[in-house]
């Protein structure tokens, strides 16, 4: 391990560290652990059925954007709950690394490929999260300006298309091997016409079915209004992008969510509080979601067994 990986690590480890000592000494642990008995069984339920709704879509958008055989749904699902557990706990994004490769491994598709239509999911991703966290926050005060952000967002995806084209053609002009095949990855995504369309789609209700989760949650803790909530919850969602983040994304992803608290001046551990109690949902709910994965591709892997062993 290299110099630089070294102490990006130890800083992860030592954010990790401190995140936990001021939740402590803030709020205390058992007394924010106790306070998820407020939920309902029906609640309860309803938010893991989201949340695992959620990947389940992630998946469909894998099955979608590389017209991949529905039968092999189950390994797919598999792949992306791997994935994005891998994601929600590696820092740095490290954890992005393991979708080609799980590519590759299952299905055969090379890696700068894999790696391209990666890059379409996570642009597709920025602008779902932002244009529907925006929509539902400026709601409240402007219905005319959240219809007025989702036309906008609506012209800047049919222009997606022509984007693609000028960045493929930017690449071209460069002689390096790596730039000519990731201009020649880059060229052949899908992004016009039904193809493109049914990837948005998806895109769109993986983050309503992730958002209404996180939201339900925070509402259901706090006092925040839906503005406040969204706000924060985008916020916080986004911290993932940072260079730096402890373990598991702790640290950056509670302090990103207060932050965007403190526009509304809301009390500081009032905020913590929920914000280090929606990253345990998120992540008990990454851990929850790898283990079904897991339970279907194996179930999935026995029968085709048993198939060819009938034929």
């Amino acid at each position: 391990m290299r110099r630089a990986q070294l102490l990006k690590l130890l800083l992860s480890v030592v954010i990790l560290v401190i995140t936990l000592a001021v939740v402590e000494y803030k709020i205390g642990w058992y007394s924010l652990l106790t306070s998820w008995q407020g939920f309902s069984l029906g609640t309860l339920v309803l938010l893991v059925v989201l949340s695992l709704s959620s990947n389940a879509l992630r998946a469909l958008r894998i099955r979608i954007s590389f017209e991949l055989p529905g039968r092999r749904y189950p390994q797919m699902f598999y792949l992306s709950t791997n994935h994005n557990l891998l994601n929600n706990l590696l820092p740095m994004r490290t954890g992005e690394v393991a979708f080609p490769v799980l590519i590759k491994r299952y299905f055969g598709i090379g890696l700068m490929s894999s790696s391209s239509h990666l890059l379409l999911y996570r642009l597709l991703d920025l602008v779902a999260l932002l244009s529907v966290a925006g929509v539902l926050a400026v709601w409240q005060f402007n219905p005319l300006a959240s219809v007025g952000l989702a036309l906008v967002t609506v012209v800047g995806l049919l222009l997606f298309d022509q984007g693609k084209r000028l960045v493929v053609w930017l690449l071209g002009r460069f002689s390096h091997p790596k730039l000519v095949k990731l201009a020649q990855a880059l060229a052949v995504l899908p992004t016009r016409g039904g193809h493109f369309g049914a990837i948005v789609l998806t895109t769109y209700a993986i983050w309503l079915t992730k958002l209404l989760a996180f939201l339900g949650v925070v509402l259901q803790l706090s006092e925040l209004t839906l503005t406040q909530a969204v706000t924060s919850v985008a916020l916080a969602d986004l911290s993932s992008i940072l260079p730096i983040h402890g373990v598991a994304g702790s640290g950056t992803f509670e302090a990103a969510f207060v932050l965007a608290g403190q526009f509304y001046a809301i009390d500081t551990t009032a905020l913590l509080k929920v914000a280090v109690q929606l990253h345990l949902f998120l992540l008990l709910m990454s851990f929850v979601a790898f283990g079904l994965g897991w339970l279907v591709a194996k179930i999935f892997h026995r029968q085709e067994a048993l198939q060819a062993e009938t034929e």
